[in-house]
């Protein structure tokens, strides 16, 4: 039998300078960076709301503030800095995509560095979530900056209650998950239960915890009122059942695959952790060690699925559940308990040379192959929206549902959204091009001077003439 842990150690021991998984967790995390930051140089982090955000800040150079979702300002800080310093759009470009795309990579590192002395088998719960995390396009999501910010503190609440910082950490994520997303309530719900947990684990710091607990629950609350009856016209239309089938589901059957096997593996990883049930102990080793053999096969095929345009419109709440199950897992399986073993037997935990090191290499690997997947498909549609753009004659193009043609063939629908006039200019070429504008904001430019660049966004053509420019007159 092994030792019981002692109070804020953890469940397991640590690992071996010798282990194998040692060495695959800081080897996959780097091949992560690398994709990350290859996916910051094609200006991924743009798709979508962050071409937006990104123009937003370039033209006014203030920050936006989307829905009085005041915490969306934190990850623009670098830009909004950069952008006292240079006016060089590239510059600020790539300086926004990578502060958007170091955010999971910031995490994930964090999640390692709470665990990797007392469990680092418990880092393949946070791996199983990013990796199935970037099934979403939406590099700019406050929902996904929610998650990315309280997985550190799941694991450390449950491996270290007795530190006086990590309550500190709970408790500054109280006001501030609630300033991020309309849905963040959820989180602060799960986040209130572990603070309860760790104030009945002990009497230890058990009045610090309370309070914590009281904190979070009383901000989930606060959150909760503040959705139901502060909820702007856009944020109700999702509760409308084909909008919210639209922003939950999965988009392709490989993508529903994909988060089925992944909340699988994560109970079996729990069970497996846990050491429970004892007589199952070898299926359940077997079908670990199959599931996460077959989780970059299927990251394989979501990844050809969008080189060919398909599976694209996931939103980030369709990642809520899933990830809400695997921290609730996570927390289950890092609370110490007197006299447990099992775990090395069950060959996931430090005990056996690479049993948690392989895991992560292919949770490292699927998430690499998704992220340059992706990748591929965002430069090779902003390459092609340059061409459409540079190639046209008039001053002034028409984007419609099949305006340009050249947007409607298959890999062209990464880019063919809402966002496609402001990425015209975001990734304008060197030479003068028109202003791409819907609808008949051709005419209203002619009459007004005004380029109506969506509904909500209009700026006088000197203005963006200036900024991007040199546009055709």
């Amino acid at each position: 039998m092994s030792p019981a842990p002692t109070a804020g150690q953890g469940p397991l021991q640590a690992a071996p300078p010798s282990d194998p998984g040692g060495r695959a967790v800081p080897i996959g995390i780097a091949a992560v960076a690398g994709a990350l930051a290859l996916s910051a140089l094609a200006g991924l982090p743009l798709y979508g709301d962050g071409a937006y955000y990104f123009f937003r800040i370039a033209v006014d150079g203030l920050p936006v503030i989307p829905n009085h979702r005041l915490g969306a300002v934190l990850p623009q800080l670098p830009t909004l800095i950069a952008a006292r310093v240079t006016e060089d759009v590239l510059s600020l470009r790539h300086t926004f995509a990578i502060s958007y795309a170091a955010l999971p990579f910031i995490s994930l590192l964090a999640c390692w560095f709470a665990v990797r002395r007392s469990a680092p088998v418990l880092v393949l719960f946070p791996a199983l979530f990013f990796v199935v995390s970037q099934t979403s396009f939406s590099a700019v999501s406050e929902l996904l900056l929610c998650l990315y910010i309280a997985w550190p503190f799941v694991l450390l609440a449950s491996l270290y209650p007795i530190r006086r910082a990590v309550w500190a950490y709970g408790l500054a994520l109280a006001p501030l998950l609630s300033l991020l997303h309309p849905l963040s309530f959820a989180p602060l719900f799960l986040l209130c239960g572990i603070a309860a947990l760790a104030a009945l684990r002990g009497p230890s710091r058990r009045t610090y915890w309370a309070l914590l607990a009281a904190a979070l629950g009383a901000s989930a609350l606060a959150r909760l009122v503040w959705t139901w009856l502060g909820a702007n016209a856009y944020e109700r239309s999702f509760r409308e059942p084909a909008e919210a089938a639209y922003y939950l589901f999965a988009a392709t059957q490989a993508q529903g695959l994909f988060l089925f096997l992944v909340l699988g593996l994560a109970l079996l990883l729990a069970l497996a952790v846990l050491g429970q049930p004892r007589r199952l102990a070898g299926a359940i080793r077997r079908t670990l060690g199959l599931g996460f053999l077959l989780l970059p096969v299927l990251a394989a095929a979501v990844g050809f699925a969008v080189l060919a345009g398909e599976g694209i419109k996931p939103k980030a709440a369709a990642l809520l559940p899933v990830c809400l199950v695997i921290m609730l897992l996570a927390a289950v399986a890092a609370t110490p308990r007197p006299n447990r073993d099992g775990v090395p037997a069950l060959g996931v935990g430090p005990g056996r040379a690479g049993g948690w090191g392989r895991p992560f290499a292919a949770c490292a690997l699927a998430m690499t192959l998704l992220i340059l997947a992706k990748s591929a498909a965002w430069w090779t549609a902003t390459r092609g929206l340059i061409d459409a753009v540079g190639s046209a004659e008039p001053a002034c193009l028409t984007y419609g549902p099949e305006e340009p043609y050249s947007l409607q063939w298959p890999w062209m629908a990464i880019v063919d959204n809402w966002t496609a006039p402001l990425n015209a200019l975001i990734f304008r070429g060197p030479w003068p091009i028109p202003l791409l504008l819907p609808k008949d904001g051709c005419p209203v430019l002619d009459e007004t001077g005004l380029a109506h660049l969506n509904g909500w966004t209009a700026y006088p053509f000197e203005v963006l003439n200036a900024r991007f420019g040199p546009l055709r007159p």
